[in-house]
This record gives C-alpha cells, structure tokens and sequence, in this order.
C-alpha cells in the first residue's frame, strides 16, 4: 500500500512537467522578479513576462504549443503601453500570399517549389532514407507542426507507410540539400475526415529542407 501512494505521489508530481514544460525564473540583483517562462521541446510556450527593475511589466510573449508568437506586448518603466502586435497572425497572411504566387510543378499527384535545389527535377530520386526539417501548414498559412522550431529533424523511412503519401511522394523529387515546398491535395492527405488541427478537405502544404539522404 506505502508503495503503490509513493507511486502514484510520484506520478501527480510529474504530470505538470509534462504538461506544462520547463519553467524559467530570472530575477534582478534586488530580488524582483526580471523574467518569467516556460519551454518544452525547446520551445518556447505559454506566456513569457518581462519585468523592468522598477517592478513594472516591460514585456509579455504568448505563444502556442508550437513555439509560434501569437502576441507580443511591451510597456515603458511607467507603465504605458507602447507596443501591440500580433506576429503569427501577419505570417499567416504572409504564407497564404506566397502559397498562392508560387510556381508549383504538379507530378505525380501532387505539387512542389524548390527555393534551392532542381525545380525542373522530373524523376523521382532512389533514395531510400531521408533525415528532413519539415514544417507544416494548412492554405489559409495557420502552422500544424514543425521540426525547424524544436530543432529536432525527422528521420523518414521512404518505404514504411506511417506518413501520409503525398508527402513522401514530394519528398520522392528532394535530394539532398534541397530546400522547398510540397503541396499535397486533401486525397493524399488526410482525407475527407481530417485529424486533429486538419479539417476535412484541407490541401496541406509543407516545407521541407533535406539534411540527409541515402
């Protein structure tokens, strides 16, 4: 019985930790706080808050659990706000223009823009083992996942069939160091049900950078 409360003591302890990332506290030579935050993956998440040495909040940062800023907030020692702005939501309108003004190439099913490598490349590569970065995104530019922020690449295995098959059809046209976008129709995504932050019917577009490939 001791064994199974230390146990389950255990467990409440480090459902936090897991939840909720890292916390980070600075604090000035005076006790007062400096800084506030919390990373997890090596991101950063949740709220993030500055403080001037006078006590007063210099700035705040809130992101998403992807390490995405969605809102950054700065005040002056007296306590006016002087900046008010919202970063992800510009870059997805960003996104969704360059999308729409991309030269893609449609082969094979789906389409893809090289920003470094061969964009007239028409035969599929041989190999057999990727190591990518990757990013993904949806067509109105809001982000599902990526691996540049975490900084934690993706091995891919061409052949095994855990990841959606448009994208390793377009990764099938990357070589090595190549550096680009896939643009991969709702058919040979995630179909007409979706997944979680996927609707149904949604056209996925990815960024890819090739590290490794064998």
């Amino acid at each position: 019985m001791q064994r199974f409360l230390t146990l389950s003591i255990l467990i409440i302890c480090l459902i936090p930790t897991l939840s909720f990332g890292q916390k980070v506290v600075e604090r000035y030579e005076n006790g007062q706080k400096k800084y506030q935050g919390r990373t997890k993956d090596n991101v950063n998440i949740g709220t993030h808050t500055y403080w001037h040495e006078n006590g007063e909040k210099s700035k705040e940062e809130k992101y998403n659990d992807l390490g995405a800023l969605l809102r950054l907030r700065e005040w002056d020692e007296s306590g006016e706000l002087t900046k008010d702005e919202r970063p992800e939501e510009a870059l997805e309108i960003l996104r969704r223009e360059q999308f729409q003004n991309m030269r893609w190439i449609a082969k094979d099913g789906i389409s893809f823009h090289k920003l470094r490598g061969k964009n007239d490349l028409q035969q599929k590569t041989d190999h057999q083992r990727l190591v990518i970065h990757y990013a993904t995104y949806l067509e109105n530019g809001k982000e599902i996942d990526n691996t540049f922020r975490k900084k934690v690449p993706l091995p891919v295995d061409m052949r095994a069939r855990s990841l959606i098959e448009g994208f390793i059809r377009g990764l099938s046209y990357f070589e090595l160091k190549d550096n680009g976008y896939i643009k991969v129709p709702y058919d040979l995504a995630y179909g007409k049900d979706g997944a979680t932050g996927v609707p149904g019917y949604s056209t996925i577009y990815f960024h890819v950078l090739v590290l490794r490939a064998e």
